[in-house]
């Protein structure tokens, strides 16, 4: 079953400074873009470069903070959705101005992939070099 593999490791100093990296990273991304990429007048940068820096910025500050590693693709996954739910539809009704739309929508999926991507790779690379000894 899909549940059996949902189980918690506690976070560990290097997967919490890793993280930590991500976020720093992400921020420094979203300021470029708002003081930088956007005046390029790039489709992207304008409208989901942000976007896509969302769920990243997201799952490493959760990731820097929280007793346990987020590291399950479901988990992460379900968050994501529930993130996406929040910022797109309730924001209709909170933030004047704003409009559903469907490619941030993808953005925030492509953010979420790239993340995990991220943990995993890191969590291969933490595994097969470090654990070892």
């Amino acid at each position: 079953m899909i549940l059996d593999n949902i189980y918690l490791k506690k976070n560990d100093l290097l997967f919490r400074k890793f993280n930590l990296t991500i976020f720093i990273v992400a921020i420094l991304l979203y300021v470029l873009n708002q003081y930088f990429f956007k005046s390029l007048n790039i489709w992207i940068f304008t409208f989901y470069f942000n976007d896509l820096l969302a769920t990243i910025v997201l799952f490493s500050f959760f990731n820097t903070i929280f007793i346990v590693k987020l590291t399950n693709f479901y988990v992460l996954f379900i968050i994501t959705v529930v993130a996406t739910f929040i910022w797109e539809y309730v924001a209709l009704f909170i933030k004047i101005g704003s409009v559903l739309d469907y490619w941030d929508i993808v953005a925030y999926l492509i953010s979420f992939l790239i993340y995990f991507a991220l943990i995993t790779y890191y969590n291969n690379y933490l595994d097969n070099n470090y654990m070892d000894n």
